[in-house]
């Protein structure tokens, strides 16, 4: 045998036994807890928006507005009105019991049947998707790719009064996310060509929440009231951003902490924050699943420690967008999917 083969044999066994012990590794490798309070519900459907009106579930998607059992997740009926949810989307309800809907061309009213009964769009409203609703005492507000508008019942009929953009006091045209604190109404900005950030509009008019003041990143994903001196922020884009806190100070609100994935959140950008009925915190992630907390009060501990769930363990994606509360469990919107959490 000449020197050649014996080194060409020579590496074909280092190459074998390199192979056996990956595999050995590999073999040995413990797989990721699977939690059993977990259910995907239409799997690899896009879900931007949930809302539990108490009799059923309304999930938003790519190819329109389900009503789905809100404790089962069996599919009842599609509503067939040629909208679709991308990206962002929200569903509310306004106290004469219509329910809003913002789409890729607009925002729609249904009726409890599911009728649409009322469309608006450009340049009625601030046109491309509408992002946000919220629903407040005297109407509801939208923002929208390109501003923000405020609706309102009038003569039995709900109509546009009034339309915000750069020119007229928002920091940026796209609105991804919209709350109202205490008497003030907060507009979170995405896309954001400039300063980004919150703009805030008060009593005594306009203040803003940007880079500058502390905040990690331009983009605001989520707003969250603790309290109306007390708000939570989420920013970021792919893997840049955080977890802030906001508190109203005599000269103003200012960013007190700020939270990262060194801090335990699961990933940097911060997708949704939601609170509920029994006090934990949920915080999601871009890519990265959601980190759940007993209690706001939770969060002056450092490392942040409470439950990791991640679609390893059961979730549909690891990008969760929207998560709402029925009865017996949570409904968690993804962009490959609806989770059913079990309570």
């Amino acid at each position: 045998m000449n020197k050649k083969n014996i080194v060409i044999i020579a590496v074909f066994f280092i190459m074998l036994i390199g192979a056996g012990i990956l595999y050995q590794s590999r073999k040995h490798e413990p797989e990721a807890e699977q939690f059993e309070n977990l259910q995907v519900v239409l799997p690899g459907a896009e879900i931007s928006a949930l809302f539990d009106d108490g009799e059923r579930l309304w999930v938003g998607t790519t190819e329109g507005i389900y009503w789905l059992d809100r404790d089962t997740g069996e599919t009842l009926k599609k509503l067939d009105v040629g909208i679709a949810m991308i990206y962002a989307a929200m569903i509310q309800k306004t106290e004469d019991g219509l329910v809003w809907a913002g789409h890729d061309a607009g925002i729609s009213a249904f009726d409890a049947e599911g009728n649409e009964v009322r469309r608006i769009t450009a340049p009625e409203i601030p046109g491309g998707r509408v992002n946000a609703i919220l629903v407040t005492e005297g109407g509801l507000w939208l923002g929208a790719q390109e501003g923000a508008a405020f609706l309102a019942r009038e003569g039995g009929s709900w109509e546009v009064k009034e339309v915000l953009t750069t020119e007229n006091g928002l920091a940026e045209n796209v609105v991804q996310v919209i709350e109202q604190v205490g008497d003030e109404i907060w507009f979170g900005s995405y896309l954001a060509a400039g300063q980004g950030g919150i703009s805030i509009r008060g009593a005594d008019g306009w203040s803003y929440l940007t880079p500058e003041d502390g905040i990690p990143h331009r983009y605001i994903n989520a707003i969250l009231p603790l309290s109306d001196k007390c708000v939570l922020i989420g920013s970021g884009q792919l893997i840049y951003g955080g977890l802030s806190l906001a508190g109203k100070q005599e000269d103003g609100w200012k960013i007190t902490q700020n939270w990262n994935q060194d801090d335990g959140i699961p990933g940097m950008k911060v997708r949704y924050l939601f609170l509920d009925s029994g006090g934990k915190l949920w915080i999601t992630t871009e890519a990265d699943g959601l980190l759940i907390l007993d209690s706001p009060g939770k969060l002056e501990t450092r490392p942040l420690e409470g439950q990791i769930t991640k679609q390893e363990n059961g979730l549909a994606d690891d990008e969760v967008k929207c998560i709402v509360e029925s009865d017996t469990c949570y409904w968690l919107g993804g962009k490959y999917g609806l989770t059913r959490y079990g309570k």
